[in-house]
């Protein structure tokens, strides 16, 4: 007899069941923070007219099928779900040289607008601190943590919270 946690979901279970029950299964603080994500992504809406904002956009929207196919292939969300995030990559280093460098012009500064400079040092310090966490995730997926999100196994090892406790 196996008396070992399953990793994934009920393989008889629909993907798209499988994969809610994982998304509803993460952690508060990480539902939380996931949302505060989008919600800076987001400000970018505001500033439309502005290079750096639409670059964001662009790099917010390339992770919009990324999530659709790693969700899909796994089920569920795992730890190897950071590597949805990787076209934010290219997009931190942009970032980062138009707001710290004059490598690519003129860095932006408050005294072109304060609001705007101000999202993007929050839109910039979020995504390297989300892409720090994805690549913690990625490297514990690497060394053996496997189960998705949800499931008994990641329930057990303190990675997310119970789904059958949430659907009933």
């Amino acid at each position: 007899m196996n008396d070992r946690a399953p990793e994934t979901f009920d393989p008889s279970l629909p993907t798209a069941v499988a994969a809610f029950r994982s998304w509803r299964s993460i952690k508060i603080w990480v539902m939380a923070w996931l949302w505060y994500l989008n919600v800076v992504y987001w400000g970018a809406f505001l500033f439309l007219d502005r290079p750096e904002a639409r670059w964001a956009l662009a790099a917010y929207l390339a992770v919009g099928p990324l999530i659709f196919v790693m969700v899909r292939a796994q089920r569920g969300l795992t730890r190897l779900s950071g590597l949805i995030h990787f076209p934010w990559v290219p997009f931190a280093i942009y970032l980062g040289l138009r707001l710290f460098t004059d490598t690519l012009g003129a860095p932006v500064t408050a005294a072109d607008s304060a609001l705007y400079y101000g999202w993007l040092q929050i839109l910039f310090w979020s995504t390297i601190i989300c892409l720090g966490f994805d690549a913690v995730d990625v490297a514990r997926w690497l060394r053996g943590e496997r189960y998705v999100i949800g499931t008994p196994a990641a329930y057990a090892a303190g990675a997310s919270r119970d789904a059958q406790s949430l659907t009933g």
